[in-house]
């Protein structure tokens, strides 16, 4: 991605890194002061302001392949990168749904959800947590492999100990303030994500002979117009993406952990909303990059390589300043995926079953050692599993079919039935095999979370109205 530049550009790259790492050191060494309690921890004690949890939100969501999956979509296709952000984008504005119900309960967790739809259940609160953990354990080691790759080129030292050193890095900025030193260096990042946006799209329209000519420059004309070219990757790939993506964005406990962080519902929502037009701007920067790139150079193999066609062509400060860009992203998707994940293990399995009697001293202390663990398997997978790590990544599909319907058909249905555990535990683990069996056995058109989701749907409510005639029986009984 950075092949060519001078020895000098190289040292800037490096020193912009530095200056990243140097800024999250600053803000975690903050708010250590400020994080009490174990709520604290979790989720800010709920005083975190509006404006940070839109930031948070923006930038958990927004990792690696943005930058280089989603340029490659527009180099391929044109606009089509806006129709993906209004695929996550349509999962982060239905959770509006729930949003004020999320906030009102002060969920920390997916499980505490479980818990409060379905009841107590060991079964079921051990499979939901581990339903939660999955999706962002398996960013955690996906995000640190891409810094190791990325800087392993650039500077020559081994990806191995890069990945070590970046983990351990992402490790320290989470331990001692949790959530609040996650929000607040996201926000901190996110504007400088915006901000190199700007700079980094001005220079690339300049770079590339002006709008005009850029859009001139696309062999398909089609996919460049407005609003048609959204559709440019066409419609079934597109309802591919909605299928995915929506449901991932909607079950993904870093966003519903940012909703309940929230002060208010009307807050809340602000989150959602915001949060999602800051999304959509960056993927019209992701649109200017790809569609410079295409104009540049029409004739790369792979799109996914056009944005190291940009990078050597900018000025030497703007492509260190880039490469901070690069780092900031990495670096919040990381740190919030380690901070959901230890809040699970701590509240869900060691807080609930393991020592159901410990302080909040103690909590918090578990919360950090969780978090040395995290590490430490994460740097174990990313370094010598890859195939595992492939697998683990790929799991988004099973945490959406498993995910959605428990969580959000269960609150719907729980404002006129009343659920048990078994309705939680049957529909989320019938979309877990529905969409297993989908994906080994058989070729379709859509995905195999569709079909997950959609077994998951009719087991619930097979399951509710088996409910609903044993309370009847027992009623006529008595």
């Amino acid at each position: 991605m950075f092949s060519g530049m001078s020895s000098g550009g190289i040292t800037l790259i490096i020193v912009s890194t530095v200056v990243v790492m140097l800024i999250g050191t600053v803000i975690t060494a903050y708010f250590t002061r400020k994080t009490k309690t174990s709520q604290d921890w979790a989720t800010g004690g709920g005083k975190t302001p509006t404006i940070v949890l839109v930031f948070t939100m923006f930038a958990t969501q927004v990792g690696g392949g943005v930058l280089v999956g989603h340029v490659g979509i527009g180099y391929s296709y044109g606009l089509a990168p806006l129709a993906y952000a209004t695929c996550g984008i349509a999962g982060l504005l239905l959770m509006m749904v729930a949003a004020g119900w999320f906030r009102k309960n002060h969920f920390t967790t997916i499980p505490d959800i479980f818990l409060k739809l379905y009841g107590e259940n060991k079964t079921l609160m051990i499979l939901a947590t581990l339903m939660a953990v999955v999706v962002p354990f398996g960013w955690i080691a996906s995000q640190i492999v891409s810094f190791g790759k990325m800087y392993s080129a650039i500077t020559g030292i081994s990806s191995t100990v890069l990945i070590i050193a970046f983990a351990i890095i992402c490790m320290l900025f989470t331990i001692p303030a949790g959530f609040n030193s996650v929000a607040w260096s996201d926000f901190i990042f996110g504007l400088m994500m915006l901000i190199l946006c700007c700079i980094t799209g001005y220079q690339a329209i300049h770079l590339g002979g002006g709008w005009e000519h850029i859009v001139q420059s696309f062999p398909e004309q089609e996919n460049v117009s407005f609003p048609g070219g959204i559709l440019g990757a066409g419609l079934p790939t597109t309802l591919l993406w909605f299928i995915a993506a929506t449901p991932g964005m909607m079950t993904n406990q870093m966003s519903i952990q940012r909703v309940c962080a929230a002060d208010s519902t009307k807050s809340a929502k602000k989150v959602l909303w915001l949060s999602s037009i800051i999304i959509v701007a960056l993927e019209i920067w992701v649109v200017i990059i790809a569609l410079t790139c295409r104009a540049i150079q029409p004739e790369l193999a792979s799109g996914e390589d056009a944005i190291g066609i940009l990078l050597p062509r900018l000025p030497v400060w703007t492509t260190a300043m880039f490469a901070g860009f690069i780092t900031t992203t990495i670096l919040t998707t990381t740190d919030s995926a380690m901070q959901s994940v230890a809040v699970n293990l701590t509240n869900d399995i060691y807080a609930r079953y393991v020592n159901p009697a410990a302080d909040d001293k103690k909590l918090m202390k578990m919360s950090r050692l969780f978090t040395l663990f995290i590490t430490a398997a994460a740097i174990l997978l990313a370094v010598n599993f890859q195939q595992v790590l492939n697998l683990i990544t790929s799991t988004y599909s099973y945490a959406a079919s498993g995910l959605l319907v428990p969580i959000y058909g269960g609150y719907l249905l729980s404002k006129k039935h009343k659920l048990t555990p078994a309705c939680g535990l049957v529909s989320m683990l019938s979309g877990v095999v529905g969409c297993f069996v989908v994906a080994r056995c058989f070729d379709t058109f859509l995905p195999a979370a569709f079909y997950g989701i959609l077994v998951s749907t009719a087991s619930m409510l097979v399951m509710v109205a088996i409910t609903k005639n044993k309370a009847g029986v027992a009623k006529n009984n008595d």
